[in-house]
């Protein structure tokens, strides 16, 4: 099968697609407007990201277009309605497979009246949308009006990763002797709220004596974040890995007691799956996605978005009481298993692919 993918270079999230696709014996085309590295297909820059507005998303459309009509895909796959959906509905190619991603519709689409209209058409343009929680497919179905076909999908995560005997020194580096572990792997940007997570964590500390915060990732808050825990004097507690490789990101989950993640928008993130993965309990926030894999008291606590006291008291708990944490941990490994299988994901997306090309051929 002839695959197109159009999306972000730099997100992990289309690798992984890509990268199954190809090792299952599929030729892949990759087309964005970022640098990539670790692809194993052609890549086509087809628009320069620093030329910013419409203009530039029907510059690439054009571009899109004459490439599909040159390569001759099986079927054109677009990740993110906004931008990249917009490159696919407006090439004109079926079947055209659209990924809700979460910020698109939730947070994108209130922008102005243009991006709404837009979304709404690359919607009702794709022969089928794929969201990875029940909540973005009802939004998307809601916004397509067209009795839009939308599927649940994950991205999922392999599980083997995870299961592999994890060096004891490498264990004791992320550590440091602590007695619980708290980590977090979300990016530095004001939406993931990690600077909530810091101050919660700090005002915890005279309560969990030998714990300590691991913070993984990069981006424009990094030095906020740093100057925050030296102000909140929990410093000295809290390490900072920057970015890690997946191997070293793996490392640290599986080092770790606790995840958290508490975002004021988010869909279905590939980080909890792989916090589940790792046999963590989790502390999230309390957002329509999280409620389908997280069950108060059950596998992990829900706290209000940005309520640094609940998150707080959600650190404690989970400190004082580590039984019952493993045993969550424990829970989300079985959930993952049944619900977030990268494999079994991907063969179900295979199927659908299989689907839609059958049928456009049947309306020819």
């Amino acid at each position: 099968m002839k695959i197109c993918y159009i999306g972000d270079g730099e997100s992990v999230h289309n690798h992984f697609m890509i990268d199954w696709f190809v090792k299952n014996g599929h030729d892949v085309a990759f087309l964005t407007d970022t640098p990539v590295e670790g692809i194993h297909c052609p890549v086509h820059q087809v628009a320069p990201k620093e030329r910013n507005g419409a203009w530039r998303h029907w510059r690439a459309s054009r571009r899109v277009k004459k490439f599909i009509k040159q390569w001759k895909p099986d079927i054109v796959h677009a990740h993110n309605v906004t931008g990249y959906g917009y490159w696919g509905a407006l090439s004109g190619f079926h079947p055209f497979v659209l990924t809700a991603w979460g910020s698109d519709l939730m947070i994108e689409i209130h922008r102005n009246a243009l991006v709404r209209e837009m979304v709404r058409y690359s919607l009702r343009k794709a022969d089928f949308i794929t969201a990875d929680a029940k909540s973005l497919s009802e939004i998307a179905a809601d916004l397509a009006r067209n009795n839009a076909d939308v599927r649940e999908l994950q991205w999922g995560v392999r599980l083997k990763e995870f299961d592999r005997e994890l060096d004891p020194q490498v264990c004791a580096n992320y550590r440091q002797d602590a007695q619980y572990v708290f980590v977090s792997n979300r990016r530095l940007r004001p939406i993931y709220n990690i600077d909530v997570i810091v101050r919660a964590f700090a005002r915890a500390l005279p309560q969990m004596r030998g714990s300590r915060l691991i913070v993984i990732g990069d981006d424009e808050m990094s030095d906020d974040m740093r100057r925050l825990a030296e102000h909140v004097c929990a410093a000295e507690f809290i390490t900072f890995t920057g970015w890690l490789d997946r191997k070293d990101m793996i490392d640290a989950l599986l080092s770790s007691d606790c995840y958290i993640s508490v975002p004021s928008s988010d869909s279905t993130p590939v980080s909890l799956l792989e916090a589940f993965a790792a046999r963590l309990p989790v502390v999230v926030t309390d957002l329509p996605a999280m409620h389908e894999w997280v069950m108060q008291g059950d596998n992990g606590m829900i706290v209000r978005p940005n309520h640094e006291a609940q998150l707080t008291q959600a650190m404690i708990r989970a400190f004082k009481n580590p039984k019952a944490c493993k045993q969550w941990g424990q829970t989300n490994r079985k959930v993952v298993e049944e619900r977030g299988n990268r494999n079994q994901e991907m063969k179900k997306l295979l199927g659908w692919y299989q689907e839609a090309i059958e049928n456009r051929k049947t309306k020819r």
